[in-house]
């Protein structure tokens, strides 16, 4: 989009071929067309909706140069604009809209792109590339060993498990049918790294997409081990999904019960998740009737499914490993209650933790903690406003929450 003698023309283009994230295409691909087309000696001032180029093109350049640009999924296609921004002889600056007037151009050019579409006006950017300013590697002298691993890793082709893609489709497939946008694979990668997530919980998420762990049919094809592909308390073929949802041993159904329990006292609806829903648990975004969203219930969301999924798997993992020799053995209720509470505890006692100033810039909001556990707590109108700030041992999570009770 140009404007010229306060008049704003617009022009509908096709994505660049080597663009990847379409999140900012627009931008790229309208930069690409512009240096196309005006003169190498007439200067630019690009303004754009972001930030996303000036930090890209200008203020970073020189810190995604010495990487290679790793991490940047538009490196092709932001390469290719630099190297022809270098053939320039004239000044280019790239800044954030930020006046009235300038937000009033942008929804000009919208509404001439819209008239392009019916029109059938889409053209196709040519890049008029100079080799010798090609620019390509990173810079030894700046290489740490992890950016060198890094750039191997990102070299070398690894091919995609069967196992792993069936999984990811089915956890996407559920998290779109409630999702007003399509999401993406690597976001659900991403989500597991979540730090809310204990690192144990995001090994444990992360085996779980891959199908890693050793259960049910992974022992049915070898020869003398055909019996642990069967869950010995129930009589099926077992599975993470049978394992975190439908055993009758006891341990899941009672833990998704004291969960559930909690879980009302966040004032929102409870629904026992699937494995789909404990996989995608950094993804669940819960809206206010006023459709608003409500961070501090999402963390609580992520905080409780996530370790109590993870408690489940340790408690099978000890029924059946730990007491192999006694198919009978079982947890008691009272030890359940009992790990379940204290699981609870030692993650409310955490955020409680990493609310000190030594942490530094790790450290977390008091505000974010007291909002996460809001509604949980023993005798929680005697505590201060901020009770990150007394002695741990006097909070901790109601036992009341402990309760079984059918919460459906």
């Amino acid at each position: 989009m140009v404007k010229q003698a306060h008049q704003t023309a617009a022009q509908l283009l096709r994505p660049l071929a080597n663009i990847v994230d379409l999140t900012t295409s627009g931008e790229i691909t309208s930069v690409a067309y512009s240096v196309q087309h005006i003169p190498k000696d007439v200067p630019i001032r690009f303004v754009c909706e972001s930030l996303f180029l000036r930090d890209a093109l200008c203020k970073n350049l020189q810190r995604w140069e010495d990487t290679d640009w790793l991490g940047m999924p538009n490196k092709l296609a932001l390469k290719d604009i630099i190297n022809v921004l270098r053939q320039r002889c004239a000044p280019t600056s790239f800044r954030s809209a930020s006046t009235h007037e300038e937000w009033h151009i942008i929804d000009e050019g919208r509404h001439l792109v819209k008239h392009l579409i019916d029109s059938n006006g889409l053209k196709t950017v040519s890049m008029n590339l100079d080799p010798t300013l090609h620019l390509s590697g990173a810079k030894l002298s700046n290489m740490s060993q992890r950016t060198a691993y890094r750039l191997i890793i990102q070299r070398r082709s690894i091919p995609e498990r069967r196992s792993t893609t069936l999984t990811v489709s089915a956890v996407l497939l559920s998290i779109n049918l409630i999702s007003e946008s399509l999401v993406p694979a690597a976001d659900l990668w991403k989500s597991i790294r979540n730090q809310d997530f204990r690192l144990p919980i995001s090994d444990f998420l992360w085996k779980c997409l891959h199908c890693a762990f050793r259960v049910g049919r992974f022992w049915a094809k070898i020869p003398g081990y055909e019996e642990r592909s069967m869950c010995q308390y129930c009589g099926v073929v077992d599975s993470m999904t049978h394992i975190l949802t439908e055993c009758t041993a006891p341990g899941q159904e009672e833990l998704w019960s004291m969960a559930g329990n909690l879980w009302q006292r966040k004032q929102a609806a409870w629904t026992k998740p699937d494995l789909n829903g404990i996989l995608s648990v950094g993804m669940r975004r819960w809206i206010s009737e006023r459709k608003k969203r409500r961070p501090f219930v999402e963390r609580m969301w992520r905080i409780l499914i996530s370790e109590t999924a993870y408690l489940i798997w340790c408690l099978r993992c000890e029924r059946t490993i730990g007491h192999a020799s006694d198919e009978q053995w079982t947890h008691s209720m009272p030890e359940l209650r009992a790990r379940w509470g204290s699981t609870l505890n030692r993650r409310l006692h955490l955020d409680i933790a990493m609310t000190h100033k030594r942490h530094g810039r790790a450290a977390i909001w008091p505000t974010l903690v007291t909002g996460t556990w809001c509604g949980t707590l023993r005798d929680e109108i005697a505590l201060p406003d901020d009770w990150t700030k007394i002695n741990r041992v006097l909070v901790g999570i109601d036992p009341s929450t402990y309760d079984i009770w059918d919460v459906g």
